[in-house]
């Protein structure tokens, strides 16, 4: 019920788990970072501060009551919660009590999105200024929702988010930009000097870069700003999520500049990327065929910005982000060096498929192709030159199978997504619920209550032979989204057989269930038959 009551569970938990020093290291790292945001908010004016208003709902607009530790989220990040009156931790709000609030920003969590969609482009909701001028945010739900061991992370980010255009001018910065610390990183190429990860403080926020120093100056090809003569350096920098307006609200050249100030490289001669997922995630990966040989450094965050190319809208500009540097001991020409582009994005592709990333936009229909701020740097290198790193080349192989392990284990190491993860995890992220699913209780065709329901979808679920059965419906989906004609009778009676094996009995027709009916057809009409089954074995009164 409140942030203290999360740092005193924190605390219990550390010493019923021998850890007591590590729960207090998590609670103190959680006060110096509100106490960063406290400093911050004292060089702004009172008057200047902000009206926030915590989205939440589906079919209705909805706000954390007075006495929600959730507007003492806000409170810390500087805003001016809403914090209505009421019974419950929830209310509802009325049009009356929005046009009055006249929220400034505007956030909640993926799920709050449907409200949002629902209601802002109605006349009164959409007059507002957080609305009018496009400051509505989405965050994690695991940060906007829980007093927990991110706290202060979280309020750090939501702040910056709020006040962005202002966190970032010299006059409201509160400590000196500088380095915190480095830890080497290996990397066996003749050309390379040195390879660190560098911890600094830029802008209040502790960042961290990669940064490869070369024994001479490289021609590099990036994506970021394109071919680059005599680069003696070349980088991936972590933003952490408190600093990503900095970019927007500077510009990308500005923040480059600054960044490599501080670790005091020259922008002239430097090639650097910038990505949301974390260094301390990095992957270096070295592949080699007799004297050949490739190192690929990859971070890949995929949660947040994830879309399929042809399919999805331009719209979408939040750090998530699939960074590759490519280096080899050989000479690549102009041409390998171009070519090697296409290998490496291929790669990386095909590492998101067989991972099956979905699209952040549309998770239940779209396998992603990567991510909309990926970029990629080619390093020239040095030795025998090399006119090919296509498909056909044992360089493009090389590259490519770089790549591809890069790129599957970063995922892992940042977002936990691995290519074994159970269905339950496969189907949350396409936004399926099982207690979604179990939600019977107003549909007239079951009169099991939804506990009852989700337990039987657990104990199933749990089993091989049904977990496949839904891998299969998840892969049918796909297949029918690409366009192909696929014909479910053989399936239907999959399903069917497997119903009746979960019920004890041959059943006839499948229920048709509420929670199911906006699912694509495949998926529908497995988990009609599974909350049949479910349904048929618990006798009726």
């Amino acid at each position: 019920s409140s942030i203290d009551q999360g740092y005193d569970l924190i605390r219990l938990l550390g010493r019923l788990l021998g850890r007591e020093a590590r729960g207090e290291e998590i609670v103190q790292n959680n006060l110096e970072q509100l106490d960063m945001i406290r400093k911050k908010m004292a060089r702004i004016p009172d008057a200047e501060h902000r009206r926030v208003f915590r989205l939440m709902g589906r079919d209705r607009i909805m706000t954390p009551s007075k006495g929600s530790f959730l507007n003492e989220l806000i409170a810390l990040a500087g805003g001016i919660p809403m914090a209505p009156e009421g019974e419950s931790m929830i209310s509802c709000v009325t049009l009356d009590q929005w046009k009055e609030f006249d929220p400034q920003f505007i956030f909640g969590c993926g799920r709050d999105k449907k409200a949002a969609d629902a209601f802002f482009q109605r006349p009164g909701w959409r007059e507002v200024e957080g609305v009018m001028k496009g400051k509505v945010r989405y965050f994690p739900c695991e940060l906007t929702c829980r007093a927990a061991a991110h706290v202060g992370y979280f309020v750090q980010w939501l702040s910056a988010s709020i006040y962005g255009d202002l966190f970032f001018q010299a006059e409201n910065q509160i400590l000196p930009d500088q380095l915190l610390g480095e830890e080497p990183v290996e990397v066996r190429l003749p050309m390379v000097q040195d390879a660190r990860k560098i911890t600094s403080r830029i802008a209040d926020f502790t960042h961290k870069t990669l940064v490869v120093d070369f024994v001479r100056p490289q021609l590099v090809l990036s994506t970021l700003e394109g071919l680059k003569e005599n680069v003696t350096t070349v980088g991936n920098h972590y933003l952490p999520p408190p600093s990503w307006n900095m970019v927007h609200t500077v510009g990308v050249k500005k923040s480059n500049a600054r960044i490599l100030g501080v670790l005091d490289r020259k922008f002239e001669t430097s090639a650097i990327l910038m990505t949301g997922a974390d260094m301390d995630n990095l992957v270096v990966v070295e592949k080699s065929y007799r004297d050949m040989m490739v190192i690929a450094m990859v971070t890949a965050g995929v949660c947040s910005n994830a879309q399929r190319m042809s399919k999805s809208k331009g719209g979408f500009y939040e750090p998530g982000t699939i960074n590759i540097i490519l280096m080899s001991n050989m000479k690549l020409s102009r041409r390998a060096m171009a070519r090697a582009v296409i290998s490496a994005t291929e790669a990386k592709t095909a590492a998101l498929w067989d991972l099956d990333i979905r699209t952040s936009h549309d998770a239940c229909s779209r396998a992603a192709t990567g991510t909309g701020t990926d970029n990629m740097v080619v390093v020239q290198g040095e030795g025998l030159e090399i006119d090919n790193a296509g498909g056909h080349s044992k360089m493009g192989e090389l590259m490519a199978r770089a790549v591809h392990e890069g790129v599957t284990r970063a995922v892992f190491l940042q977002n936990g997504l691995a290519v074994n993860r159970s269905i339950f995890q496969r189907l949350s992220e396409r936004g399926i619920s099982v207690f979604q699913l179990a939600d019977v209780s107003g549909c007239a065709c079951s009169d099991l209550e939804p506990d009852v329901m989700a337990a039987g979808l657990e104990k199933v679920l749990l089993d091989a032979r049904y977990a496949g059965l839904v891998e299969t419906a998840l892969a049918l989906t796909d297949s029918i989204n690409q366009g192909r004609n696929v014909n479910l009778e053989l399936f239907s009676e999959a399903c069917r057989t497997a119903a009746g094996e979960i019920a004890g009995a041959p059943l006839g027709e499948a229920l048709s269930f509420e929670s199911t009916r906006e699912l694509p057809r495949p998926l529908g009409l497995t988990f009609d038959w599974i909350m049949t089954g479910i349904d048929r074995m618990h006798p009726k009164e």
